[in-house]
């Protein structure tokens, strides 16, 4: 039977027949209050680290959740109606709600047969909704798009104190279910909210861009900046993620489980801008990055908590020798991101972000292990792979961004006025460029980088990040 996560007093049981309209709205009004005290309540659990959390374990997800609008249903045209039904659960507005979504009878992202084949193929785990949509709104829905479907959970607007990006309904739906590992739950959504929500809750998050048009609006760009940890396009690819989503991974997460991968390799491409407090504009600089590293903002503490590569670069915040799969996951991305080269020939001069004077040359070790490995295997093809340790360097007086507490402007203010390129004969050979930092939070290293290589001389540069840190989700 459907857990629709509610109090026994659910709005879906007054009928007109407890009394009056007035008795019904401030009946729905109570019940809303006791519904978010309580999921308040189940979300300081976990936040207090009552609930056991445990580190990702082998086996499948014990719970999948799905976002309802443009995840499951085209609902874009609905947003009106969808907005003004809050508390409500009035017979017409259930009404206006059913004669909307008949109205259009190819709404259908994920079909009902695929839902029941999900069930059918992993008959244990559990499968619900979260949702931003009112419930009455949802549950209307739901029944006449999957009239065959049997929900384990329904969390929608009214049965959380904080809806998405907040991860309370992904909390509530798991002690309702009695789930207690976040790293055995999966949240699928098509939008930026669901990620955060996803990451705020500690789960995996993935992005279904099936709903999308072409032309990606700023919602999309900023679901893609988060970095999910799967990324797909067609609904049925979910059985393959059900079952392994390691394997969908960005590439050095990929190479830290050791699992093969499904396509090609995965580097995210996102888009930085130079703050405008510092001068910046709309010119975009892209920064390639292997995988994530979760902040320690209070927002992401349970998903941090379980994340491998955030870990890792933790335990490699003083390391002279780095592990292999940092160095394996830039050479993928040199096979993959240059193949002219391979084909062609020419020459990439591979450099990294400088270390600040008094620092360890810490990203000067690794390109020195990067360089030591093409010596033992070299790149095949006719290109040739350069290593150049001090192509960039601070001048005297830069500050450290954390030692220091620099504010944004400030950071970007630190790199534009110290960073400068030492070498410039080698620039002026005129060969492609890659620069490497580990880990990205503003850009503002690898933009200046590029920017000044770029004033130099230098035709093409590309700019390679390790990890991009995931910041606050909670910002709004």
């Amino acid at each position: 039977m459907t857990n629709y996560l509610t109090t026994p007093s659910t709005p879906e049981t007054i009928s007109p027949s407890y009394g009056n309209a007035h008795y019904a709205q401030n009946t729905l009004k109570v019940v809303a209050s006791f519904a978010n005290l309580i999921s308040h309540q189940i979300f300081c659990l976990f936040e207090r680290g009552v609930v056991y959390r445990g580190r990702m374990g082998e086996e499948m997800f014990e719970l999948c959740l799905f976002d309802l609008d443009n995840t499951l249903v085209e609902t874009d045209d609905m947003k009106d109606l969808r907005e003004s039904g809050k508390n409500k659960n009035d017979a017409a507005y259930i009404k206006s709600v059913k004669n909307e979504f008949l109205a259009d009878i190819g709404r259908h992202i994920y079909s009902e047969d695929l839902i029941v084949r999900l069930r059918k193929k992993f008959p244990e785990m559990k499968i619900g909704i979260f949702t931003r949509s009112p419930r009455s709104y949802a549950t209307t829905i739901l029944t006449l798009a999957y009239p065959s479907v049997q929900w384990d959970a329904i969390v929608a607007y009214e049965d959380v104190a904080r809806t998405k990006p907040h991860g309370e309904g992904v909390h509530k739906a798991m002690l309702s279910l009695g789930c207690k590992n976040t790293a055995k739950v999966v949240l699928i959504g098509d939008g930026d909210n669901d990620i955060r929500a996803a990451y705020n809750a500690g789960c995996v998050a993935v992005l279904d861009k099936t709903s999308w048009e072409n032309r990606l609006t700023n919602d999309n760009w900023n679901a893609l900046g988060h970095i999910p940890d799967v990324i797909i396009s067609d609904p049925e690819k979910i059985f393959e993620v059900i079952e392994n989503y390691k394997a969908y991974l960005p590439e050095l997460e990929r190479l830290l489980y050791r699992v093969d991968k499904v396509s090609s390799s995965r580097f995210d491409k996102v888009n930085k801008f130079i703050h405008r407090g510092a001068g910046g504009g709309k010119t975009a600089y892209p920064i390639f990055a292997s995988g994530r590293s979760f902040s320690g903002y209070e927002s992401l503490k349970l998903r941090k908590k379980w994340h491998r590569l955030t870990t890792g670069i933790h335990a490699q915040k003083d390391a002279d020798q780095f592990p292999d799969a940092w160095i394996e996951a830039v050479r993928i991305f040199i096979r993959t991101q240059f193949p002219l080269l391979i084909l062609l020939g020419g020459e990439l001069i591979v450099s990294v972000i400088p270390h600040r004077p008094g620092r360890k040359p810490r990203l000067e070790n690794f390109l020195d292990q990067l360089a030591a490995s093409y010596l033992k295997e070299p790149l095949k093809g006719k290109g040739k792979v350069s290593f150049v340790s001090d192509l960039l360097a601070y001048k005297d007086g830069v500050r450290s961004n954390s030692n220091d507490k620099l504010g944004p402007v400030e950071r970007f203010e630190n790199v534009r006025d110290h960073l400068f390129v030492k070498r410039e004969d080698v620039v002026k050979k005129g060969p492609k460029f890659l620069i490497i930092d580990d880990v990205s939070t503003t850009g503002a290293t690898l933009i200046y980088a590029k920017k000044y290589l770029t004033e130099a001389g230098a035709t093409e540069v590309t700019c390679f990040s390790i990890a991009m840190n995931i910041s606050n989700v909670l910002y709004d």
